[in-house]
């Protein structure tokens, strides 16, 4: 097989863009010919012995195997349970099925049956995929597969084989009615072939670049994460039900597909592939998430031991090449294989997200420049606000959090302390003054009554503490205001007995107040009673 060629720069694209053509847009996978339909049949079908097992699912005995001399028979019963076993096709080139379709001969076998190359007669001859039961009168794997045209037959996805029928063909020899689904025909590669193509000159079997494998998993990420959105569990991910055809990986067998709600169905996986927690709890999204992380350990290295000695487990990351060279590789299988399958991958979308950032990052490491992507999460900012978060202050600011400077009053107001650098703070005259002081002109605004009487209130208290005290009046505070005007215990002036300004609680609006030090000026004829005064307060 060719070497995966690393695509430049340019043709870098984002991940969620690139998702749906082998390689993410960063490798070019070497494409796989569809062949002739007719190079694919089998010319003496048949199961291998170390592959015949009782197919009740409370027995999987072994069945049909040597002992001394004699050879193992493909029919007989159970040793175990007496339960009848058979793996001999049922269908022989040129039979008719449900006259439709006419048997071309035998592709493969799987977990459930036989599978036949076939045309059909009835659609321009095009070649479809029969796949039968492996034991006749298996009631169990009988409804599995009616179970299989019913629901699956529904689903389409560029990833997914299609489900095109389900017929009975009557078999003259047992005179049994024999279930067969028929499929759309996948001609390619499996990913098991594309790993035994791969040869060291001593004939040991040469691992697929780990770029390839990531393309190959983040494609059957995508078909996986489609059957989950439906409410669909694949349970039986692995090197044999993948196949390339050209620049596409499709999934073929179909035969373990079980809806996530169906408590009582039986569980068909493989052991090496199977996620632990099958037996107890039964499969999920992270088991299904599990058969890809094993999947892709298989394919990277000499994965020896898979099915037994670490059948649950990774091997010591030291010894495997793959893991010492891409860290982050060694460290997505460990969670997507973690035992507790709460601390996996929550999604088919997340470990893809994360398998394409290591696709990056092995891409990045083998040619020397980045491959970055957009995250995500965040995005770039869709407009700029200004450069500064504040506008800047004019004049004379306080200090954060700590009180202003305070200067000492003239004659008459020894011992009285006044604002001498917030000359925005609010003034109030004596408690029985209902009117507001004049503002400057264009200044206008008010306050609701419940402002006013706590306002009022306040500085009835303040009254009440300062009561004995020297009158403050004008002149006396430095830049500050004059009594009020329309304050009947003032004279306009300030020299009013008790007309005396207090320092409100509440902030008038900033550069309303005129700077600091300018005098404060009489209310011009006919001016309006209400409105700012000369420190930017209402007066009243």
């Amino acid at each position: 097989m060719a070497a995966v060629s690393v695509r430049g720069a340019g043709s870098g694209a984002s991940s969620g863009a690139a998702r749906g053509r082998l390689g993410a847009g960063l490798v070019t996978v070497p494409e796989v010919p569809r062949p002739d339909p007719r190079t694919a049949v089998l010319e003496h079908p048949e199961v291998p012995e170390r592959k015949r097992f009782c197919s009740r699912t409370d027995c999987g005995a072994p069945v049909g195997r040597t002992r001394g001399d004699q050879p193992g028979t493909t029919e007989g019963f159970c040793g175990k349970c007496g339960h009848p076993y058979s793996f001999v096709p049922k269908l022989r080139p040129g039979d008719m099925v449900h006259g439709q379709y006419e048997v071309a001969g035998c592709l493969a076998h799987g977990g459930l049956g036989w599978i036949y190359l076939a045309t059909d007669h009835a659609v321009s001859g095009r070649w479809v995929v029969l796949k039968g039961l492996l034991d006749t009168g298996d009631e169990e794997a009988l409804a599995v597969a009616m179970s299989e045209r019913r629901f699956l037959a529904e689903i389409e996805h560029a990833n997914i084989v299609r489900i095109y029928n389900f017929v009975e063909h009557l078999d003259r020899a047992t005179g049994s009615l024999d279930g067969y689904i028929v499929m759309e025909y996948v001609g390619g590669k499996s990913l098991k072939e594309l790993a035994n193509d791969r040869r060291t000159p001593q004939g040991r079997r040469d691992p697929l670049p780990v770029e390839q494998a990531c393309a190959y998993g983040i494609e059957a990420l995508e078909a996986l994460g489609h059957l989950h959105r439906r409410g669909y569990l694949y349970c039986d991910f692995k090197v044999d039900n993948a196949i390339q055809q050209h620049d596409r990986l499709r999934l073929i067998d179909m035969g373990a597909v079980r809806r996530m709600d169906d408590h009582h169905s039986p569980v068909y996986g493989t052991i090496g592939y199977q996620a632990p927690e099958i037996a107890a709890l039964g499969p999920s999204v992270s088991s299904d998430l599990y058969t890809v992380a094993r999947t892709l350990a298989v394919l990277t290295f000499d994965f020896q031991g898979y099915t037994n000695v670490f059948a649950d487990s990774l091997p010591d990351p030291d010894h495997i090449e793959v893991f010492r060279s891409y860290e982050s590789f060694y460290r997505l299988l460990v969670r997507a294989t973690d035992p507790d399958r709460a601390r996996r991958f929550a999604s088919a979308e997340e470990m893809a997200e994360q398998l394409t950032g290591v696709l990056r990052e092995v891409v990045a490491l083998q040619s020397g420049e980045p491959r970055p992507a957009l995250s995500p999460l965040f995005g770039p900012e869709l407009r700029v606000v200004d450069t500064e978060l504040m506008a800047a202050a004019e004049g004379d600011s306080s200090l954060l959090g700590a009180r202003g400077r305070w200067a000492r009053g003239g004659a008459g107001g020894a011992g009285r302390r006044a604002p001498h650098s917030r000359p925005a703070a609010a003034w109030h005259c004596a408690p029985g003054c209902r009117r507001r002081r004049p503002g400057p002109a264009g200044a206008s605004g008010g306050s609701g009554r419940s402002a006013r009487r706590a306002a009022g209130r306040a500085a009835g208290r303040r009254a009440r503490r300062t009561a004995g005290r020297p009158a403050l009046g004008a002149g006396r505070v430095p830049g500050g205001p004059a009594a009020c005007a329309a304050c009947p215990s003032g004279d306009g002036d300030g020299a009013g007995r008790s007309g005396r300004w207090r320092r409100s609680r509440r902030r008038s609006p900033p550069g309303s107040g005129p700077p600091r030090g300018a005098a404060a000026t009489s209310p011009a004829p006919g001016a309006r009673t209400g409105g700012w005064c000369g420190t930017a307060a209402w007066c009243r």
